[in-house]
């Protein structure tokens, strides 16, 4: 059955939200925060927060905080120094003041409980044919860096659904194949890309194409949202 917008909507906000998560801190370097004493009952977004964290880190729901801060109109956007309630007052919402500089976009999401992979594990095949110049090494690199010569393609690591294709901060050209409910792959730096969003994909099908020059394919493996290190999933290159 052909897969609509609408019903890939959901999976590609959530790992537009990781995605940009990952790269929050950059986007925020140059921004301040506001500074004082923080009210009793309140919280002060920091670089790399999303509402979805707040509410988990005060034992609440992203619903219980947008019912307590008319002024947040979404989920997916909030500010540095911005002040957010986090315990109700008196059945009134509160209205929260806002600081400088955007934090992280995210969409909540029902959590597993869990921030290790899944315990069924994936597995995959390399993407691209090329020597691997950086290796996962959180926070700094969620990912593997593979040189593409020039014009080369890039695969599919296994089977599933483009849910993203298109230009992010961080990660320029970029695909996002859905494998299941706990696993995607990320494909970014492309020059162009060979899929559709919403699109089935088979493992081994080309999703994207690299420059006219030899270029670096950043790749990223994600269970349960969190980044994890590709090569415990890749085969040995011998």
């Amino acid at each position: 059955m052909t897969k609509t917008r609408h019903d890939i909507e959901p999976g590609r906000r959530r790992a537009l939200g990781l995605l940009i998560a990952a790269t929050a801190a950059a986007v925020a370097s140059g921004c301040g925060t506001t500074g004082g004493p923080v009210p009793d009952g309140y919280y002060r977004v920091e670089r790399g927060d999303t509402l979805y964290s707040i509410a988990r880190k005060h034992g609440r729901t992203v619903r219980d905080l947008t019912r307590w801060n008319s002024d947040i109109t979404s989920p997916s956007q909030i500010e540095v120094g911005q002040l957010i309630r986090v315990r109700p007052a008196g059945g009134a919402g509160a209205t929260a003041s806002t600081g400088t500089g955007q934090a992280v976009t995210d969409t909540p999401r029902v959590d597993s409980g869990s921030s290790r992979p899944p315990a069924g594990g994936i597995r995959l095949q390399w993407p691209a044919d090329g020597r691997v110049t950086a290796g996962y090494s959180p926070p700094g690199s969620k990912g593997l860096t593979i040189a593409v010569p020039a014009n080369g393609t890039v695969r599919a690591a296994a089977a599933g659904r483009a849910i993203h294709v298109g230009n992010l901060r961080g990660y320029g050209m970029l695909v996002i194949v859905k494998h299941n409910d706990d696993w995607l792959t990320v494909y970014g730096n492309l020059d162009q890309p060979l899929v559709s969003e919403g699109a089935t994909i088979s493992a081994g099908q080309d999703v994207g194409r690299m420059g006219a020059s030899a270029s670096e394919l950043h790749f990223e493996v994600r269970g349960n949202g969190k980044p994890v290190d590709p090569m415990a999933y890749l085969p040995s290159r011998g």
